[in-house]
């Protein structure tokens, strides 16, 4: 997936690539993705393809209140902070069920007093929250932020819901009144499969003596190359089935 950055919030121009890229995309949620991999690709659109400096997925809880399910760039701490302080473009997103947008949060203060000086002071100046729908609600939400003043096109908006929409569909693959329910359970599932890969990412720097970050880097990498689920991978690492050695790709050392 190739990155579409705006630099400078000069207008952005529809990729050549476009259709590919939303091709790419769709044959990867039409298969039998986990949801950390679907939640791992929402935040690959925001950050590649939507050209965010962070990304991040907040969820419903089963008994109230937001989770923050994934996040790539600096962005975890604000994503926390919107649940902690329920304010914020994705909360809002979420209460509202519709696209909620900042291209500069510097002007939006008295909109979330509390959440517009952290995201000034962690360096970003725009934000763009979509919520991920089902059944007419949203059950969580996307968030992008960047660090220049932002005004998305048209095309990355809709893009932007449309890959929210097929995300619930991967993660909810179950049709009727349990539906809801079922996302809700997706929502515990995903918790657990982040723990496990934070587990994983222990054992394969600890084994290794490498960084969190590299160690992290290389499990994704296996899972890609290896057509391999994430749980499933992170699973074997923990349970020592598969050795750290051959997930960095050392071969010789298996």
């Amino acid at each position: 997936m190739s990155r579409h950055p705006r630099a400078g919030g000069d207008p952005g121009t529809l990729p050549s690539d476009l259709t590919g890229a939303v091709a790419a995309i769709t044959a990867r949620l039409v298969g039998t993705p986990d949801n950390d991999t679907v939640l791992r690709l929402i935040l690959d659109v925001g950050t590649e393809l939507l050209g965010a400096s962070a990304a991040g997925v907040l969820l419903s809880r089963p008994g109230g209140g937001l989770e923050v399910v994934a996040s790539a760039g600096k962005t975890r701490f604000l994503e926390s902070l919107q649940t902690d302080i329920d304010q914020g473009p994705c909360v809002d997103s979420i209460a509202m069920a519709t696209v909620i947008s900042s291209t500069d949060l510097a002007e939006d203060g008295s909109r979330w007093p509390k959440f517009v000086p952290a995201a000034l002071a962690a360096g970003f100046r725009a934000a763009v929250a979509v919520p991920l729908r089902l059944d007419g609600q949203a059950m969580g939400g996307f968030n992008l932020l960047y660090d220049t003043e932002m005004t998305l096109e048209r095309w990355q908006l809709e893009l932007a819901q449309v890959v929210s929409d097929l995300a619930v569909l991967a993660l909810v693959q179950e049709r009727g009144g349990r539906r809801s329910d079922r996302f809700l359970e997706a929502t515990v599932t995903a918790l657990n499969g982040r723990v496990q890969l934070g587990q994983a990412v222990g054992v394969v720097a600890g084994t290794l003596g490498i960084e969190p970050a590299a160690a992290q880097a290389a499990i994704l990498a296996y899972v890609h190359e290896n057509g391999r689920a994430l749980r499933e991978v992170t699973g074997a690492i923990t349970g020592g089935t598969l050795d750290p050695a051959v997930v960095a790709g050392d071969q010789d050392s298996a």
